[in-house]
């Protein structure tokens, strides 16, 4: 998602090696927070947190504090990918590396000290994702066997990290993983493509890749049941959950492997037991996705769900019960959406620094929650957690 546009490192200074090193553990109070923002995040006591940064000097985890005290980051040293809440401790957050890597670090957000983590066994790598069981008391990691080119299921002590159990995902290249309300199902967007560390991220089976919405029983591992879309060369790579249980995914399509140039469906949303149902129209919107969506959050309370593309610049929000178009919000390398229950909005970010705050209903900007940080490189996912 990151672009190669963007500021000096103002917001976000960038650190040597050695002292990159030096530093894990510590977090910088950082400039660049406007008045109006530093308020809105005050006065709802939430926290914007989102991996950053575009080189080993500069990967860390950053946030918006909702203490008002501004922008903060805890330098890495790796690329992370998505941010979760941990279940056990109000103000810790779990921050997973980017496909392949191998590491997921504990922040304590109100300290932004490093207070745990864990490497993957060996043989194996993550895909950025993770979460927790209904009661906190396992973490769930999506992972892949390398020697076998399969998915795994770790699951994980969500307190001390210890391996616990490790599962099939009955797919190749699980990505997102999310627990459904009943807090006894899982649902992975298995997303077919097999890589190798060896090979970085190229696709090694695009003839035979084969993508699965996954529902997955959170006590055993046991398959209890999978759908497809039918496009066979389009993955299913990142999930949201409504407090209904309506899962919402997001697509990214092998354009090269298809063969064809037909608009493909990029969006959509499931129920259990239900079809799939695709958000198929206006085939203009969809084309300007540019066949790539890189994250999704569903909004219970408006019944949107919002899909955001860094290639097409476009972030789509769609009736999750009708399947109209709501309508977009053209963002620069627009990649990161998350909702915000208390302000009743969607929250969008991108590689240039910016977070811009849209109604849940409206989808109009609200200027006020609009963020600048010149230099700093919002990745992927975007975390909105409440403070203690």
């Amino acid at each position: 998602m990151m672009s190669n546009s963007g500021g000096s490192s103002a917001g976000f200074p960038r650190l040597g090696r050695r002292r990159l090193l030096a530093g894990l553990g510590g977090a910088l109070l950082l400039a660049g927070l406007p008045g109006l923002a530093a308020r809105a995040a005050a006065a709802n006591r939430e926290r914007w947190v989102a991996a950053q940064g575009d080189s080993s000097d500069s990967y860390s985890l950053g946030w918006l504090d909702g203490e008002g005290t501004g922008s903060r980051a805890t330098f890495t040293g790796f690329r992370g990918h998505a941010v979760l809440q941990h279940a056990l401790r109000a103000d810790s957050v779990v921050f997973v590396a980017r496909r392949p890597g191998t590491r997921a670090l504990e922040v304590d957000l109100a300290s932004g000290d490093i207070i745990g983590g864990f490497g993957c066994a060996p043989g194996r790598h993550l895909f950025g994702h993770g979460c927790f069981s209904g009661d906190g008391a396992v973490f769930f990691t999506t992972e892949g066997d390398i020697a076998a080119g399969v998915g795994r299921i770790v699951v994980r002590d969500a307190d001390s990290y210890r391996i616990l159990e490790d599962w099939p995902s009955h797919g190749i290249g699980p990505h997102d993983i999310r627990l459904l309300p009943d807090g006894k199902t899982l649902v992975v967007a298995n997303g077919g493509i097999l890589t190798r560390p060896a090979t970085g991220r190229e696709p090694l089976n695009l003839d035979t890749m084969c993508s699965t919405l996954s529902y997955i029983d959170a006590a055993s591992g046991t398959l209890l049941d999978e759908y497809r879309v039918a496009e066979p060369k389009a993955s299913i790579r990142h999930l949201d959950v409504a407090a209904d249980g309506t899962v919402a995914f997001a697509i990214q399509l092998q354009r090269a492997a298809a063969g064809h140039d037909r608009s493909v469906p990029l969006a959509g949303v499931h129920r259990p037991g239900e079809a799939l149902t695709l958000f198929s129209e206006p085939d203009a919107v969809i084309a300007n996705l540019r066949d790539y969506v890189g994250s999704v959050a569903i909004c219970g309370a408006s019944r949107v769900a919002g899909f955001a593309s860094p290639h097409g610049n476009l972030a789509a929000f769609w009736c999750a019960d009708s399947g109209e178009l709501r309508g977009y919000h053209r963002l620069r390398d627009v990649c990161g959406i998350a909702v915000s229950p208390r302000r009743g909005a969607f929250v969008v970010s991108n590689s240039l620094g910016e977070m811009r705050e849209l109604d849940a209903v409206t989808l109009q900007e609200r200027p006020e929650g609009r963020v600048v940080l010149p230099g700093c490189r919002w990745d992927n996912h975007l975390l909105i957690t409440e403070t203690a």
